[in-house]
Parts: C-alpha cells; structure tokens; sequence
C-alpha cells in the first residue's frame, strides 16, 4: 500500500511540473543580440503569441511564415484587432542591418504597435529543462524633439559609449536612439539594454 501511495503522489508531482512546463513553440532560429538586462517575457511562448522574426540576410517571418514588410503591417493589424494589449515579440539578428530592422518597426508601427518587445539572448547559461524568452520593450514612435534626448549611435568607430548611454540615461529617463543603417542591430539592442539597465525609456528613431 505504501509503495502504491509513494508512485501515486510521484506521477502527480511529474504531472504537475509537466503542465507547468510550456510546449517550445516553432519559430524561426536566429542569432539574438546577447544582453545582461532583459526581464523574463513567457507570453512570447504562448501558442497564440505574436512573433516576428527577422533572419541574418533580412527576411522577415511572422511566425514561420514568410512576408514583406507591406504584408506584415496588415497581418499584425488583423491579428490585434480585438485584442487590446497583445503583445508583439521581435526576434531579430544581430548581424542583420539596422535598416532592414526599421523596416520591420515601420510596419509594426502602422499596424499600431507602439511598445514592441525585443527578444534576445543572455550572459549567463543554466541546466534549467525551460528557459523563458528574455526581451526588452522600445518605444514607437520617438516623442517630439524636444520632449527627449537623443543619442546618437554610429556603426565603427564613434559610436556613443557605455558611460555615455548611462549618463544620458539617467539624466533624461527617455532617451532616443538613432542608428546608421549599416549599425548591426545587435550594438542597437545592446545601447538599449544599457539605457534599460539606468531605468530610461528607449525610443528607436529611423536609421540614418
């Protein structure tokens, strides 16, 4: 009888891990920016999350289906239509130009998405069996100029320092990132991440 109850109260405990546990949705795999600062974003997971992919050579998914930019801005409109404060997940490249990822933002924006949430990589590693997607929210569009600060990132050299980021950051609280087209989109998130970390808001302007 012990034995029985003992495998009872175990096959329950695995059941309910397992229904704890969310099933990996399919996606398209990309190379996300690594960053230090990103919160946990679980709902990314959900089976009828919105996702946006964007590969190293610029082509763009939603889910794992295939579309301009065009098309992009009026499936995400359809999908957000009675749905107030869904929630839309960019998964871009690090590799991929800044351009390519403004493209994208434009069309989210048009469909009406103001605080899409970047997702990206971490630091740190774990043997945990489900790791939770990890992102950082931006802000479409930039504010007028001047209810903001604006910093200025330039791909190679010259582009705005750590301490820089963190200074304005912590001075203006809403800081605007401007980027060269050319910029990997994995130094915007990163400038993001830096500026998230001092508690600003992060607006993403069009490339330069």
């Amino acid at each position: 009888m012990s034995r029985m109850v003992y495998f009872s109260v175990g096959a329950l405990l695995a059941a309910a891990i397992a229904a704890q546990t969310p099933v990996l949705r399919k996606g398209v795999s990309v190379q996300m920016p690594i960053t230090t600062n990103a919160v946990a974003m679980p709902d990314a997971d959900l089976a009828d999350s919105l996702v946006v992919a964007v590969t190293f050579r610029g082509a763009v998914f939603l889910e794992v289906t295939t579309m301009t930019p065009a098309q992009l801005a009026g499936k995400v409109k359809q999908q957000l239509t009675g749905r107030p404060g869904k929630r839309v997940y960019l998964k871009g490249d690090a590799r991929t130009p800044y351009s390519t990822l403004v493209e994208v933002l434009d069309a989210l924006r048009t469909s009406g998405v103001n605080a899409p949430i970047l997702l990206t990589s971490q630091h740190d590693s774990t043997n945990a069996s489900y790791v939770p997607p990890m992102g950082l929210e931006v802000l479409l569009p930039p504010p007028a100029p001047d209810a903001a600060q604006s910093v200025t990132l330039k791909a190679g050299n010259g582009q705005a320092s750590d301490a820089q980021l963190k200074q304005r950051a912590r001075r203006d609280r809403r800081v605007v990132l401007q980027a060269n087209g050319m910029t990997p989109f994995g130094d915007v998130v990163h400038a993001v991440d830096v500026c998230r970390a001092e508690g600003a808001k992060v607006f993403l302007a069009r490339a330069k």
